[in-house]
């Protein structure tokens, strides 16, 4: 393995029920809590009302801001900034899924950032412009959606709505929330569509490190194979059980566990990951409104198939033998794809509405955010702007 430093101060809570620990948790940092929500609060039930009643036992005031959209964007984070300095918060809790969450994030870190909000994202990744943030008020999150893993990681992903650019703000000084309530209680409600794209969004999050690693930081021991593939099967094998029994508490919670797992740094440390299927879906999200875990079934299906003709594929031939007992990748891509149209999900962008005349518009897209000084995507080996095109045709 390579040298590394892991951290991860997250106090996870897990539990059905434990949602009520929210105000125990929150009054430990502030007294006045933002919550941080989708537009629409009645994803959840009577959600908001337990969420209120535990605030107020624990001594707590706090203020609704129900601005998150699916793909949250920079005008709804500056709102939620505004609405924060004019209330004097000193918390922030974020509930919902990785929209949501990456949103607290955002406006944790916003209420004290001395800049536009635009500079705290890294917008672009060829030309140094970032200005991270350097502190953020503490925050709680309560994840309704297992997926993204935002309530143990330190990032946020947005979207510029004046640009359509879809990136990211990575800091671990300031982003980690301080604790997660995982309730798999609140999962039982999500309909199957949001369910399935959220797995397959988790499994990506493993899929990535798994494919884009150096397999020579894996010496002769596949620790790091055997734990990612542990985590992508235990998504994979019980998401179908849990789209059949949707009130099944236990499946519901190791689907919420495995996703934070997925996503939290456990499975990283020590080997390279990048992540290029993540920046290719971000364009489909921010140009045609996709759901962000259907794009990056579309994206995991097109990369096996571009890897099936390329002499450096030795991680997708290893893939595609510990997950489908075969070598050969456009066999693989076949089964891949099956199972996620067996569980509802879009394998193929033209299901979002993209053309053959749109490939050029989410290749520049892509060059534009995520390519970096030298040209290409970061990735094992590095991709080219003509393969990134390829790729994209690949998924229509």
């Amino acid at each position: 393995m390579n040298p590394f430093e892991f951290y991860n101060p997250v106090k996870l809570i897990y539990g059905p029920g434990e949602v009520k620990r929210v105000g125990q948790e929150a009054v430990r940092y502030g007294r006045r809590a933002l919550i941080v929500s989708y537009a629409d609060p009645s994803f959840c039930g009577n959600l908001f009302d337990r969420i209120h009643q535990s605030l107020k036992e624990s001594g707590m005031t706090w203020v609704d801001c129900f601005e998150a959209t699916a793909n949250p964007k920079l005008s709804e984070a500056r709102r939620a900034v505004k609405l924060g300095k004019e209330e004097g918060v000193d918390v922030v809790i974020g509930v919902g899924g990785g929209s949501a969450m990456d949103l607290a994030k955002v406006t944790a870190a916003g209420i004290l950032y001395p800049h536009d909000l635009e500079r705290m994202i890294r917008f672009s990744h060829s030309q140094d412009t970032q200005i991270p943030p350097k502190e953020a008020l503490p925050m709680v999150m309560v994840p309704t959606l297992p997926a993204t893993a935002s309530e143990m990681n330190p990032t946020a992903v947005i979207t510029d709505d004046a640009t359509l650019r879809k990136s990211y703000v990575w800091e671990p000084g300031c982003l980690y929330a301080k604790a997660a309530i995982l309730d798999p209680e609140l999962t039982l409600t999500l309909p199957a569509y949001q369910t399935a794209c959220g797995a397959v969004d988790a499994i990506s999050h493993v899929v990535e490190p798994f494919f884009f690693s150096d397999e020579a930081t894996y010496g002769n021991i596949d620790l790091h194979d055997h734990m990612q593939i542990g985590v992508i099967r235990a998504m994979y094998e019980n998401l179908p059980k849990v789209l059949a029994h949707p009130d099944d508490v236990q499946l519901r919670g190791m689907m919420q566990f495995a996703a934070t797992v997925g996503l939290n740094g456990w499975l990283t440390c020590g080997v390279q990951g990048w992540t290029p299927m993540h920046q290719m879906g971000h364009v489909l999200s921010s140009h045609f409104g996709a759901t962000h875990g259907a794009t990056l079934a579309c994206m995991m299906v097109a990369w096996t198939r571009h890897f099936a003709a390329r002499p450096q594929n030795e991680r997708f031939v290893k893939f595609a033998r510990l997950m489908y007992g075969t070598e050969d990748l456009c066999k693989a891509a076949d089964e891949l794809e099956a199972y996620i149209r067996a569980q509802g999900v879009q394998t193929r962008i033209s299901q979002f509405g993209v053309t053959a005349d749109d490939i050029e518009t989410l290749t520049q897209g892509v060059v534009d955010v995520s390519f970096s000084p030298d040209g290409t995507l970061a990735s094992i080996p590095p991709i080219t702007r003509e393969e990134a095109r390829h790729i994209y045709e690949l998924a229509l």
